[in-house]
């Protein structure tokens, strides 16, 4: 996609796993801007193949990087803390959200794992309320 230049990464360890990816273009303006959680195969896509998906209403963003600094290294859990991550953009395939089960391999499996990732793990009543159980035998 013309004008998408780099990828900052940002995940804080209160945010229950929670992430933002923020997209620049090459002036330094923020193109796009998403919070969504970590699901594993979502990190993986991300740690070991450089590929994080991102999207607006009409299209997904296939977004393969080059140059990445202050990522974890793929033995890390998905835990861990992310500080602005830097990395460079080497590659985008936009794809039509109408069209993408008929996307190339290479993006489908990528899109597929990103409509899996429902955060379901942070939409619970449970999670929202803050109690903390204590388990007594």
């Amino acid at each position: 996609m013309e004008g998408f230049n780099k990828v900052i990464i940002n995940k804080n360890r209160g945010w229950r796993g929670l992430a933002e990816v923020e997209v620049r273009s090459d002036t330094g303006d923020t193109k796009q801007k998403m919070v969504f959680s970590f699901s594993q195969l979502v990190w993986d896509d991300l740690i070991r193949n450089n590929i994080i998906v991102t999207q607006d209403k009409e299209y997904y963003y296939v977004l393969y990087l080059t140059a990445c600094t202050g990522l974890p290294s793929p033995t890390q859990q998905r835990s861990v803390l992310i500080k602005n991550a830097v990395a460079s953009i080497e590659k985008v395939n936009k794809i039509e959200k109408k069209a993408w089960t008929s996307a190339k391999a290479e993006d489908w499996s990528s899109i597929m794992h990103f409509n899996k990732n429902r955060n379901n793990h942070t939409q619970s009543d449970w999670n929202c309320i803050g109690l903390r159980v204590i388990p007594s035998i």
